[in-house]
């Protein structure tokens, strides 16, 4: 195993008379930074159809609504509409809907924007339609929904915590992870924070940016979060880029239902309710906090008791047990848990603590049955510790904590059963469950925790070090009278099973070591090579090009080498080569 494996190439220029073709080759400063495109300029509203979105603002199996952005130029916004063929010309089917919902706003960065929302109507449940939005001129591409069914069907949704900070940087990669871990998931659950500043339109943009078309072909279902909030009012465009169900309270007092509104609501789809619930109470004066809560209440146990659904998902911002130190709820638990137990709803989603936590209330009283699971997960890159304190104190069991880690969740319906999947940014398994509701019999939890299962298979992997080298490399023509770099690369792939490894390069002759020769002449400058680091030259000792602290897998480098030519430097007729030897090596097998 400490034997080097060891590749040769033969380094060669012929001096012959050439012609290059020039080019302009701009070189700017490191001092120089390119400076940064203006938020104004990437975020600004145009004629073209920008954040489109899909909600449900009633029945998902015969209608949608889709809102989406433009400049204040368009004043005939529409979309067209027409059932998904496999050919192109489903277009000349298509049926135009002007937009009933036209709102202009002016954002931070000082742009005029107008939100535009269309609902179809009259559609057939179980079909896939094709839509898309502009003005009559101008248009997005055509994207796709599905209609729901009527009655209860299988289907499956995604679940995000707070998105919040760095949303194009950290969290596009999680939606998109999701979409291909579940792309004919019909909805998205959001549980508050989708942004970090509540009227921050750059902040927005990135959060479209990086859904991109996903926000357009996936229903979204979204509950604010206290960063949608600016000194206790909800961010306007909260209400006008999301076309929410108009079916949230309406008792209690006039400030407290217009604080509600399209922040408290559900929707039925194919066998659940989704409930959603506004957990901010800082959005009404402090007096009417608590009427804030109860009027939400009072709500929900008449959602709950008129409930024609099998399984049942309430989503809201901060949770009933928190997984942050220091971070407590109680008159909210006190307030919608039992409720939440009483009436057995499934899962309760939320986000707020920047980790992950999952687990149910002990169960002994009658309020409190243990059957429902409640959630607390983050999808962007924030981060908080977490521990299992808040829910040992008031009555709960944590059956998973997790924190540092971005996370994207699968819930499955189908039938009698609910299966859940908690999944990394990068698609590893981390918790699942499945929850059972038998025509006959009480509810069941079953752990499956297939991550964390043992399996009893093996395998052995030998002793491996293996370097390849393709093509062969080759400086050119050198050209007398003129100082000039010469430079080539070449592909090297690398293979090793080993604790460590290193590539090194050695001139092994005695002839002029690490210097090109042509018969007895050799060049005044050695070789130099470099493998992402630094050139060095050449010579009869190994020179160390890179290095690996595990073992590697076919991990491609570029190898590259120069010759420096002087101007004054006299050169013979003829080719310069020199033999050189790549080696891969060991020290811990």
């Amino acid at each position: 195993m400490n034997a080097p494996v060891a590749h040769r190439a033969l380094l060669g220029a012929a001096l012959t008379a050439a012609l290059f073709a020039a080019g302009i080759n701009v070189a700017q400063s490191q001092n120089e930074p390119t400076p940064a495109y203006p938020a104004v300029e990437k975020h600004k509203p145009t004629t073209l159809a920008d954040r489109i979105v899909l909600t449900h603002e009633a029945d998902p199996s015969n209608s949608q609504s889709v809102t989406w952005r433009t400049d204040t130029t368009v004043k005939t916004a529409q979309a067209q509409i027409a059932v998904a063929e496999e050919g192109p010309y489903f277009d000349s089917k298509a049926t135009t809907v002007l937009a009933t919902r036209n709102i202009q706003q002016k954002s931070d960065l000082g742009s005029e924007a107008v939100f535009h929302t269309v609902r179809f109507t009259g559609l057939t449940p179980e079909t896939k339609y094709l839509y898309r939005v502009g003005d009559g001129t101008n248009w997005s591409e055509w994207l796709e929904f599905e209609t729901a069914a009527a009655t209860a069907k299988p289907f499956s949704f995604v679940y995000f915590g707070d998105a919040q900070n760095d949303v194009q940087e950290h969290w596009s990669r999680v939606i998109r992870q999701a979409f291909a871990d579940a792309p004919e998931a019909k909805l998205t659950v959001h549980a508050g924070d989708l942004i970090d500043v509540a009227d921050n339109d750059a902040q927005w943009g990135e959060w479209f940016k990086a859904g991109s078309f996903i926000h357009g072909m996936r229903n979204n279902i979204a509950t604010p979060g206290n960063h949608e909030y600016r000194s206790g009012v909800l961010a306007p465009v909260w209400r006008t880029q999301f076309a929410f169900p108009d079916n949230g309270p309406k008792q209690g007092t006039q400030a407290v239902i217009d604080a509600l509104k399209d922040t408290a609501y559900y929707t039925d789809y194919q066998g659940v309710r989704f409930i959603s619930l506004n957990s901010n109470t800082s959005a009404v004066a402090s007096a009417l906090r608590p009427e804030f809560l109860e009027v939400q209440r009072a709500w929900l146990e008449s959602v709950l008791q008129n409930n024609p659904n099998k399984w049942t998902v309430a989503t809201f911002h901060h949770p009933m047990f928190s997984t942050a130190e220091g971070r407590n709820n109680p008159a909210q638990r006190a307030s919608w848990l039992p409720v939440f137990e009483r009436y057995g709803v499934d899962l309760v989603l939320q986000g707020h603590d920047h980790s992950y936590g999952r687990g149910n209330v002990v169960e002994g009283t009658t309020a409190n049955t243990g059957k429902t699971i409640y959630v607390v997960s983050v999808s962007g890159p924030k981060m908080y510790e977490a521990n299992d304190s808040n829910w040992v104190n008031n009555g709960a069991v944590a059956r998973k904590i997790l924190e540092q880690t971005q996370l994207y969740q699968v819930i499955s319906i189908d039938g009698d059963k609910l299966s859940y999947k908690s999944k990394t940014a990068t698609g590893r398994l981390y918790d699942d469950f499945t929850i059972t509701k038998p025509a006959q019999g009480p509810k069941v939890i079953t752990e499956n925790l297939e991550s964390e299962k043992p399996a009893g298979v093996g395998g052995t992997v030998q002793n491996t070090l293996a370097l390849s080298v393709e093509g062969t490399p080759t400086l050119g023509s050198f050209t007398p009278g003129v100082a000039e770099d010469y430079e080539t690369s070449f592909p090297v792939k690398v293979t090793s099973t080993a604790a460590d490894a290193t590539l090194s390069i050695v001139d092994p002759s005695t002839n002029a070591p690490g210097k090109l020769v042509n018969g007895t002449f050799s060049l005044a400058q050695p070789l130099q090579a470099a493998v992402n680091n630094p050139f060095a030259a050449i010579s009869g000792n190994p020179l160390v090009l890179h290095t690996w602290a595990g073992p590697v897998s076919n991990d491609q480098l570029s190898l590259k080498v120069k010759q420096t030519i002087g101007e004054t430097e006299a050169l013979r007729t003829g080719s310069y080569a020199k033999p050189l030897t790549l080696t891969l090596s060991t020290t811990n097998p």
